[in-house]
């Protein structure tokens, strides 16, 4: 009598230990066409008021590509913020909800809620189409700095108007049609939105260029140009269009990561005040410094800042900003660094729209990243 097909949903968990015998034939397969990955995080803050814990970023999703006719491969991918326990993290900026611009309600948590959703044709070394909810080109570049495990993100404005960046398009875009492409050491993306939202045609369009100079050195630009019409009176809006400018350089080679971005933006970010919504321009930067020492742990150190320009002081105060100092270490928990037990910091002399000081922080926490293909010693989809 075969054996029953639960059997092998059991073991699966054994096969893909480490050291144990290779995986039967119909996983590797399978592998070869779909992976199913996630991640599960949680954190204790740390501040001077109390401890809490937080779920950080917690996700689970699947990627799926099958080849077709005329050497065509046709691609997908879905995955789902995942929210553990009854807290949910107030930190990481890249977790921020898919909402409209300018929309502050408070909004319950939901146990699942789509981060990506998208479809595509790759034509081999002709590139590759997608369509859905997708990283916009823009996080082509600012992802470089966006490599803390709960702090950053801000200085580069890719989350911004405390969205997931969706609705303009830099962040997680929404309903996003992108292409991107190598020739040679130089790598091509291009990308336009169809929300019809905010215009009857085009919503957004945006670019990247990112170079490869050999070495573990890369240099990158950015940009992204949303269509604004607000019909709701904005204190600081111009009439013009949200736009961000990023540019940066990493090197990441021989265990050092080390990457610098510097960002411009007009039109492009929000904050609630008592007396209004007020739409403000920033100038950011953000560095992420890491060194990795043999499989054992990781240091991290950098700064995140992003500085409002032309606010009204009548409105907000005009220390108003993100100027953050962060440092971590990091316990690795697999040669891949795939999981690992962080500690992260945050100081320094951000204060919100009212003048007040940001908290200090400390971030206790574990993070467990999995995948099928990585299991098999498969490489990323």
């Amino acid at each position: 009598m075969p054996p029953h097909p639960m059997l092998n949903v059991l073991a699966l968990p054994v096969l893909l230990m480490p050291g144990a015998a290779h995986a039967p034939r119909w996983l590797d397969e399978a592998a070869q066409r779909v992976d199913v990955y996630g991640r599960l995080d949680g954190h204790l803050a740390f501040s001077e008021q109390d401890i809490q814990f937080a779920n950080n970023s917690s996700r689970v999703g699947v990627m799926v590509e099958q080849p077709v006719r005329g050497g065509l491969t046709v691609l997908g991918q879905g995955e789902w913020r995942m929210n553990l326990g009854l807290g949910d993290t107030s930190y990481n900026i890249s977790e921020n909800p898919d909402t409209g611009l300018a929309t502050f309600a408070a909004t319950t948590n939901q146990a699942f809620s789509t981060r990506l959703g998208f479809v595509g044709l790759r034509f081999g070394k002709f590139g590759t189409l997608t369509f859905g909810k997708q990283w916009g080109v823009y996080y082509d570049v600012t992802q470089w700095t966006d490599s803390y495990v709960v702090f950053g993100a801000t200085g580069s404005s890719t989350f911004n108007a405390g969205t997931d960046g969706g609705q303009t398009g830099e962040g997680r875009a929404n309903d996003a049609v992108v292409y991107r492409a190598a020739l040679g050491p130089l790598r091509v993306g291009v990308q336009a939105q169809f929300m019809s939202e905010r215009s009857a045609k085009l919503d957004g369009f945006g670019g990247s260029l990112v170079y490869d100079t050999g070495f573990g050195l890369r240099v990158g630009v950015a940009y992204s140009h949303a269509v604004l019409d607000f019909s709701s009176n904005i204190a600081g809006y111009d009439g013009g269009d949200a736009q961000a400018l990023s540019g940066g350089i990493v090197f990441d080679d021989a265990g050092w990561k080390i990457a610098l971005l510097g960002t411009w933006t007009h039109d492009h970010e929000l904050v609630a005040t008592p007396g209004a919504t007020v739409m403000f321009d920033t100038r950011g930067s953000e560095l992420f410094v890491s060194r990795r020492i043999e499989d054992l742990v990781m240091l991290t150190a950098g700064f995140d800042w992003a500085i409002p320009q032309d606010l009204d002081a009548a409105l907000v105060n005009p220390d108003y900003g993100t100027r953050d100092f962060l440092a971590g270490v990091r316990w690795l928990l697999d040669p891949r660094a795939s999981s690992f037990v962080y500690i992260e910091a945050r100081t320094g002399l951000s204060r919100d729209a009212i003048g007040e000081r940001a908290e200090e922080l400390v971030m206790l926490g574990i993070r467990f990243n999995y995948s099928l293909r990585k299991s098999l010693g498969l490489d990323p989809m």
